[in-house]
């Protein structure tokens, strides 16, 4: 196997347009069993609503997205102003785009940030000197592989699930954090 394909690079097809790799429902479920979300909640990079669909329907919550995939509204997460009153942003967003998002993330959330990504964002200077210095609480490390779903389908082409040779993680922040971040499986 190539160097780029165990960084999860495919050989044989392009990214998807815009960075479309939809959470799955089971590493959702996974998090909101060990993590609280709280109300009002934002999830910025909705895409079909595959996170969204699955937090409290009785709290509030706002969904949005820079591409209208039938779910939320159309809004810019790195430009665009939110409303002030948005305890927890959680969102998987684009993974060329984590740390912007985090950052902006911080700057959104009153209590807590929860991106899903690449274990790899960990690591690299920049990533690694803001990791460092921001207040995450907790990585949830996946014992077994996620497999983010290509333009929202479970699917590829040949109608085969998707199998990733990425690891994935839930990363947590709480703004009131102050010490070295916890990480657990799942």
């Amino acid at each position: 196997m190539k160097g780029s394909q165990l960084a999860g690079t495919s050989l044989n097809r392009d990214r998807a347009p815009d960075d479309f790799y939809a959470t799955p429902e089971s590493s959702t479920q996974a998090l909101l069993g060990v993590e609280e979300i709280i109300y009002p909640a934002l999830e910025p990079a909705c895409g079909q609503g595959h996170i969204s669909k699955l937090l409290d329907s009785s709290k509030v919550v706002y969904s949005s997205d820079l591409v209208y995939r039938g779910y939320g509204e159309i809004k810019d997460f790195l430009k665009d102003e939110f409303p002030n009153d948005i305890n927890t942003v959680i969102t998987n967003p684009p993974f060329n785009l984590f740390q912007e998002f985090a950052e902006k993330a911080l700057e959104v959330a009153n209590k807590k940030v929860i991106l899903f990504g690449k274990l790899q964002a960990l690591e690299g200077e920049k990533r690694g000197s803001f990791m460092e210095y921001s207040p995450l609480r907790c990585v949830y490390v996946f014992k077994k592989r996620q497999n983010p779903m290509r333009n929202g389908s479970p699917v590829d082409e040949k109608g085969k699930p998707w199998a990733s040779t990425m690891a994935f993680a839930w990363f947590v922040w709480d703004k009131d954090w102050t010490v070295c971040p916890v990480i657990k499986w799942l």
